[in-house]
């Protein structure tokens, strides 16, 4: 609001309703996400998590009648393999059971993919991305703010704000949705899913290198995996794009 304030004076109802919709799409996201994890394990809700890649293209392909070809659902099969090796260092210990905390998780994936799908229709309004995205992080503010209200807890204080909170807002959360929101102005929704999947790559890579955990095979080859699926897709993307 601070740097866009000119832009924030021309705000219209695109932007507004974009905004609202995508505030609390990001929300159920993160809400179900968070409680999710109290029953579940992390990587178990890591994996589920990551199927907001394939809600993408159903999503698109049941709202908005668009499929996608055939090898590029190879690779969605491909990078999801992947995630399932980073996500399970042992895959004997992956666990076929469905939990409260997996359905939760499920609802944590889908509210990341209609967030996606929903930015990646901006481009067919007369929006704004920085307005929508401002009206964004807004909504989702005060639905956590509303919630934390309704089910109770003590209420964080502008004097107990550390670092790691400030680098979750700041940081993970409006850097990062700022920058996906711009990105979105120029990648489809499906690439989009895709391209974040090696979220999972740079996670692993950072609690390698600060919390001094092991890499294993598993990791190399789930990262090999999603690689080379990411390389496919942007290959396929730029050899259709020619042939337009």
């Amino acid at each position: 609001m601070i740097f866009y304030r000119k832009s924030l004076k021309k705000l219209n109802r695109y932007d507004f309703i974009f905004g609202v919709l995508a505030g609390i799409f990001l929300f159920s996201a993160f809400a179900f996400q968070t409680y999710g994890l109290k029953y579940t394990t992390v990587s178990k809700q890591s994996f589920l998590t990551s199927l907001y890649i394939i809600m993408i293209p159903i999503l698109d392909l049941i709202i908005f009648k668009k499929s996608i070809p055939k090898k590029i659902i190879g690779i969605f099969v491909m990078i999801l393999v992947g995630l399932l090796f980073i996500s399970f260092e042992n895959l004997s210990s992956l666990e076929l059971s469905f939990n409260y905390g997996d359905f939760l998780t499920i609802l944590c994936a889908l509210g990341f993919a209609l967030n996606i799908v929903l930015i990646s229709k901006t481009k067919g309004f007369d929006t704004n991305i920085m307005n929508v995205t401002i009206v964004q992080m807004l909504s989702t503010g005060v639905l956590a703010f509303v919630s934390q209200l309704v089910f109770g807890g003590d209420l964080v204080s502008f004097t107990s704000l550390n670092f790691s909170l400030l680098y979750l807002i700041l940081i993970c959360t409006m850097l990062n949705f700022s920058l996906q929101n711009i990105s979105q102005k120029y990648v489809p929704a499906h690439i989009m899913g895709l391209i974040l999947s090696t979220e999972a790559i740079f996670g692993t890579i950072f609690a390698i290198a600060f919390l001094g955990e092991v890499i294993s095979m598993n990791f190399v080859i789930g990262t090999i995996l999603i690689t080379i699926g990411v390389i496919l897709i942007q290959y396929f993307e730029n050899k259709s794009g020619d042939k337009e």
